[in-house]
């Protein structure tokens, strides 16, 4: 890089070189996003997040109704399906805003409690276990290979 001169003293400087470094993955931050995103569907969709991209049920937690056709569940597939001109899964007398609506009504209050309290739950967390915690974490990281664990 060529030498430029500093404005104050007139003296020729060098300027430092801009570095790409690896951005570090952050643990916390993709639990907090993984727990807000299913906390919204919950509330809008009525399933949780993996089931939502899904459209299969998962885990213990999924609902075990008849999720295929007709529920008030919506799945991603589903809301594909109904934006391409399909029945989305629901009834003929029914519509996936009117399912979104119940939804909203019934899980609406506890979902956006959720949503405001988990990063609230995550950033008290992030105080009480920064440095003491994490840094034989990272230690152990380092030797397989990964640069920085953060919470």
């Amino acid at each position: 890089m060529a030498a430029r001169r500093n404005r104050k003293s007139g003296k020729f400087s060098r300027t430092a070189r801009r570095t790409n470094r690896k951005k570090s993955f952050n643990i916390g931050k993709a639990a907090e996003t993984a727990l807000v995103a299913s906390a919204a569907t919950q509330g809008l969709f009525g399933t949780n997040l993996a089931q939502f991209i899904t459209g299969k049920n998962i885990g213990p937690w999924s609902n075990t109704g008849d999720n295929k056709n007709h529920s008030w569940n919506l799945t991603g597939p589903e809301l594909i399906n109904a934006l391409m001109g399909g029945d989305g899964g629901m009834a003929a007398d029914y519509s996936v805003m009117s399912a979104m609506k119940r939804n909203i009504r019934l899980n609406g209050l506890s979902s956006l409690a959720q949503m405001v309290a988990i990063p609230f739950a995550f950033k008290i967390g992030r105080k009480v276990l920064a440095k003491p915690l994490i840094n034989p974490i990272n230690r152990a990281a380092r030797s397989v290979g990964i640069k920085e664990v953060k919470l």
